[in-house]
């Protein structure tokens, strides 16, 4: 015998409100399934059940894109001579300036490495002249904050380009806003940040989806450098891999797609020069 709905009901059905329906609806409490995973997303959940989902995760899913194979439709060029005219072409003309026209004293667009205390200028002169440390710097950005100015290293320069002057403004607590659980300690110093910003693009132009690899690649051997630099000169450095994303993309200006910073950099001397 089927079921049947009695007069009442269907007149409380088919002639409630839409927010009574909704009330009807939501009234007792959902639970959802265990085996939902978009309802229990996690860094453990997306481990635990990986071979359960229907969409490879998208780390998995670019994992997959960058892969070289025979039947592959994307080409990767098989010599540096491609990179090399691309990087060159970048170096002495996007990302360079007129050096003549631009610093004015202490009052230009940029300013000079002399400008820097000495302790500060050991792990970045290595950037100004031609070379393969120099050359990390094609698909990355290293942009500094000190002495109230926010500065992008150039390549090749012996000036740092001025991105804007940060006076009248809390630095310190627009900084430490940046960090996900707590700033770093040494906030509370005379401190020096710099941050590590990515342009994947820029390899991706000859790549495809394997520059991204190429980029993340060269940010380990720049900081490789840096630490190994202020390691050697005594000083201190630290690394911050997890900070809130937008904030820090908004302080440098990055528009988080196209540039995207990747890594923080605090940094002290153990003596001020």
């Amino acid at each position: 015998m089927g079921l049947t709905m009695s007069d009442q009901d269907q007149d409380f059905i088919f002639g409630a409100s839409i927010s009574q329906r909704l009330g009807l609806l939501l009234d007792g409490s959902i639970v959802p399934s265990p085996h939902s995973i978009d309802l229990s997303h996690s860094a453990l959940s997306d481990y635990m059940y990986r071979d359960m989902r229907k969409n490879p995760h998208l780390a998995e899913l670019y994992h997959e894109n960058s892969k070289i194979n025979p039947h592959s439709t994307l080409q990767v060029p098989t010599d540096k001579i491609l990179l090399e005219d691309v990087r060159r072409w970048f170096f002495t003309t996007a990302y360079s300036f007129d050096e003549e026209s631009e610093v004015n004293g202490d009052a230009g667009f940029s300013i000079s490495y002399k400008n820097l205390p000495l302790w500060l200028q050991s792990p970045l002169q290595p950037f100004t002249k031609p070379g393969s440390l120099t050359n990390l710097l094609f698909a990355v950005d290293l942009v500094l904050v000190h002495d109230r100015l926010l500065v992008r290293v150039v390549p090749q320069s012996e000036n740092l380009w001025i991105e804007r002057e940060l006076v009248n403004r809390d630095v310190r607590s627009e900084l430490c806003e940046i960090f996900w659980i707590k700033p770093p300690p040494k906030l509370d110093d005379d401190f020096t940040m710099l941050f590590v910003v990515a342009c994947p693009w820029r390899y991706m132009l000859i790549y495809g989806p394997r520059g991204y690899r190429h980029t993340l690649l060269d940010i380990g051997r720049l900081l490789g450098h840096l630490e190994h630099r202020s390691n050697f000169d005594g000083h201190i450095m630290a690394v911050h891999q997890d900070f809130l994303d937008t904030k820090a993309d908004e302080f440098v200006q990055a528009d988080g797609v196209e540039r995207s910073v990747y890594a923080i950099l605090t940094l002290l001397p153990n003596n001020l020069d």
